[in-house]
């Protein structure tokens, strides 16, 4: 993910949408974009089987953002695999035919890098 990019997120409702857009669709319903091998190689390095294998598991799903595409947006989901390891991945879902780009792990706790961010904030407003 490039820095410059931020990751929307999105309401509960549309959350929902977007999920249960996912589980009424196959995996295989999605078109390779370019990108996901990139130079014939995998950007991320996850497997084509490990990701066909997550996609199924709705439930695993914490969060779900959006980011500014050409043609609507790109939709990043997020797979709680373990503790602190989870499989995001990235789909086209505004643009005709439907496609999936990418997909990294991400080693980030994020219910602590929360909690440190607001103490971080709240201790910030106690000083003022």
């Amino acid at each position: 993910m490039e820095n410059s990019e931020i990751d929307i997120p999105l309401s509960k409702e549309e959350e929902k949408e977007k999920i249960d857009f996912l589980k009424s669709k196959k995996f295989d319903d999605f078109i390779m974009h370019p990108y996901y091998n990139r130079n014939s190689y995998i950007k991320h390095a996850v497997e084509i089987e490990t990701i066909k294998e997550a996609y199924y598991k709705f439930d695993k799903i914490t969060k779900v953002f959006k980011r500014p595409a050409k043609k609507g947006f790109k939709y990043s989901f997020r797979y709680k695999l373990e503790e602190s390891k989870s499989l995001v991945l990235c789909f086209y879902l505004d643009e005709k035919p439907l496609k999936f780009f990418n997909a990294y792990f991400d080693y980030t706790n994020y219910d602590k890098k929360l909690k440190k961010k607001l103490q971080k904030w709240m201790k910030k407003q106690a000083n003022k």
